[in-house]
């Protein structure tokens, strides 16, 4: 009981100094340019006022992340389910995204059945789950890189696969990838815009609806595939 109780307060303080940490960095930036711009060494142009802009963005963005993902893990947030073609979601989420793929000369092809895929899930959250994994796939493929989105069902469960051609992980940081704040390069993810909160929402978010998360990679260099499994809509809750 007392190593239990010393773990969790050990986690709590990690992730205050985390989120102190991803805090720091944008609000630094903004403090520096602010101060620059009253002691006239910038210029007040519109360009400069658009990059401090950026970064309040950003520090929003961290913000509401935390506070979903404290919800969802409490199971505090609210799921409005209803009866849903995973199909349609999927495509929807990957019609959003495929003109930054066409951008990046990454090609964007999806594998789905001809026939309905039903879930009980809440459509705005689902699509989060899925912006999130496509996004962390679009940022660790490289230029003429291929990313496959495809869903399945079998044995009561319907499965979302994101499987890309990018980085890979190491075997030994795959136990960690849904952890806050985690990054396997923490200097590319946070030049990329990454907070490391995107896949630890996926998880919660995947849980909240009684479903599961998985990721596969065969190590560096080859690929990485994330797999969100959900029950089908006779056996969901809804």
């Amino acid at each position: 009981m007392a190593a239990q109780l010393q773990k969790e307060a050990q986690m709590r303080q990690n992730l205050l100094a985390d989120v102190a940490h991803e805090l720091r960095t944008p609000l630094t930036v903004l403090q520096g340019n602010l101060r620059a711009m009253l002691d006239d060494v910038y210029p007040l142009n519109k360009s400069e006022v658009a990059h401090l802009y950026d970064q309040t963005r950003h520090l929003n963005r961290l913000v509401n992340d935390l506070r979903e993902l404290a919800q969802a893990e409490a199971h505090q947030l609210p799921l409005m389910r209803q009866e849903t073609d995973l199909i349609v979601l999927v495509d929807a989420a990957v019609d959003s995204f495929a003109p930054i793929a066409e951008e990046h000369s990454i090609q964007l092809e999806r594998l789905l059945p001809a026939q309905k895929v039903l879930v009980c899930v809440d459509r705005a959250r689902m699509t989060q789950v899925l912006q999130n994994l496509l996004s962390n796939a679009l940022r660790h493929t490289p230029r003429a890189g291929q990313i496959t989105v495809g869903v399945s069902q079998d044995n009561g469960k319907a499965r979302i696969s994101v499987c890309d051609s990018g980085d890979g992980i190491e075997a030994a940081q795959l136990p960690y990838l849904f952890d806050r704040f985690y990054r396997t390069d923490r200097a590319r993810d946070r030049d990329s815009g990454g907070a490391g909160l995107g896949l630890a929402i996926v998880r919660a978010l995947t849980e909240l609806h009684n479903g599961n998360v998985f990721v596969s990679s065969r190590g560096t260099g080859h690929g990485t595939t994330f797999t969100v499994e959900l029950p089908l809509w006779e056996d969901a809750e809804c």
